[in-house]
């Protein structure tokens, strides 16, 4: 069963989804860390990190959508 995790998971993943409208590498070097850092993780203490990683992605996913609406609207 799925259980909440963090909010910072979310929280990474808008600002990913933000920092893409800096410059478009931005996202990638973020994306990168973070999997490398929950990787890691999951290797050493086994928290089955793919929960985080999907945290994350939602966060990016609803942020990404609400820049193209915002974009498409204004």
């Amino acid at each position: 069963m799925w259980r909440y995790r963090n909010a910072a998971h979310y929280l990474i993943g808008m600002i990913t989804a933000m920092s893409s409208m800096v410059h478009w590498t931005l996202p990638l070097v973020g994306v990168l860390f973070f999997l490398a850092y929950e990787v890691d993780e999951d290797f050493h203490i086994s928290d089955e990190a793919f929960h985080d990683i999907l945290e994350a992605m939602i966060g990016f996913f609803v942020t990404v959508t609400g820049l193209i609406i915002w974009r498409l609207i204004l």
